[in-house]
C-alpha cells in the first residue's frame, strides 16, 4: 500500500506512550480482537474466538471532489489512502453514538465512551494491559441510576436504557438491514433520533454517505483543515455546501471520512493480520 493513514474517529481508540494507536474489538458472538497501528502497519491480535476479521473501509485521495476548497483538498490530501475498520459491534456503534450526541466539544464523547466502558465493560486481558469493551445491553440494563451518575452519562441515561431494551428483541434482525434501512430501523428506538442512528450506521458498515453532514466533530475538523477557505460555520448552510462539493457517493465518502480523520492522523504502508 502507497502512504496511507489510519482514521481513528471512534472513541474505543487510544494511543500509547509512543503514539501508537490501539482499540479492542467485538463482535458479539464471542471474537475480540486487539487492533493497532504501528506507523506502517494495521494489525489484529485474536483475544478470543476464531471470528472472521472485521471489514475494511478505505478511500483514496484522487477521489477527492475537485469542487471543494484548494486550501481543504490540499489537507486532506497529505493523509494518502484512508483505512478505516468498520465497527463489528452494532452495540458498541449504537452505544458510542449515543454518547456523542448533544456534546458540545469532539472529545467529550470520547471521553464520555471510555469512561463508560471502563466502569462498566466487559474486561479483557491483552498484552497492552486490561482493556474494556462497552457494557452490554443487559450489563446496561442492571445499572442503578447512580452508576451513570459514576459515569458522567446521565445526560445520555435515558437513551441508552431505552437502546438497550430494543436491542435485545431486535438487534439479529438489525443486523441484516444496510444503507438507510438500518438508519430507518434504529430511528424507531424511543430517544434516538436522525443524527445518532446515521452515525451508528456510518459506523457498523462503513459508508460514511449516510454520515450526519451537520455533525459538530466533521465541522470542526473541516475548519481546522482549511481555516481560511471561509467554510460555513452553521449545520444546516454547511451540510448544503458539503453536497454541493461532493456529488456521488465515491466523493462524498472521501470528502467525509477524510475531514473526520484529519484531526488525528498516522501515516502506514501495509495492512496485516496475524
Amino acid at each position: 500500500m502507497a502512504h496511507a493513514s489510519l482514521c481513528t474517529d471512534h472513541p474505543g481508540w487510544t494511543d500509547t506512550e509512543s503514539g501508537r494507536p490501539y482499540r479492542m474489538l467485538s463482535n458479539e458472538r464471542g471474537s475480540t480482537w486487539l487492533a493497532s497501528w504501528d506507523g506502517h502497519a494495521l494489525d489484529f491480535m485474536p483475544i478470543t474466538g476464531n471470528g472472521s476479521l472485521p471489514d475494511l473501509t478505505y478511500t483514496h485521495r484522487q477521489h477527492l471532489p475537485q469542487a471543494a476548497p484548494r486550501q481543504l483538498t490540499n489537507a486532506l490530501s497529505t493523509l494518502g489512502t484512508l483505512v478505516r475498520i468498520s465497527n463489528p459491534s452494532l452495540w458498541d456503534a449504537l452505544c458510542a453514538a449515543i454518547l456523542r450526541q448533544g456534546q458540545s466539544a469532539p472529545h467529550a464523547g470520547r471521553q464520555l465512551y471510555r469512561r463508560l466502558c471502563t466502569l462498566y465493560g466487559p474486561a479483557l486481558e491483552s498484552p497492552l494491559g486490561t482493556l474494556h469493551l462497552a457494557p452490554t445491553p443487559k450489563m446496561l440494563l442492571s445499572l442503578p441510576d447512580h452508576a451513570f451518575h459514576k459515569a458522567k452519562a446521565t445526560v445520555a441515561q435515558a437513551s441508552l436504557r431505552s437502546a438497550a431494551h430494543t436491542y435485545l428483541t431486535h438487534a439479529d434482525s438489525w443486523k441484516q438491514l444496510k444503507g438507510r434501512k438500518l438508519v430507518t430501523a434504529l430511528r424507531s428506538i424511543h430517544r434516538i433520533g436522525t443524527w445518532t442512528a446515521a452515525a451508528a450506521t456510518a459506523d457498523y458498515r462503513g459508508d460514511f454517505t449516510l454520515y450526519p453532514l451537520h455533525d459538530f466533530t466533521l465541522r470542526s475538523c473541516a475548519h481546522n483543515a482549511a481555516p481560511d477557505a471561509g467554510l460555513p460555520v452553521e449545520e444546516e448552510p454547511f451540510a448544503r455546501q458539503w453536497t454541493t462539493w461532493a456529488t456521488t457517493p465515491g466523493q462524498l465518502r472521501t470528502l467525509t471520512l477524510a475531514t473526520l480523520a484529519f484531526g488525528s492522523h498516522t501515516p502506514a504502508s501495509t495492512t496485516r493480520t496475524r
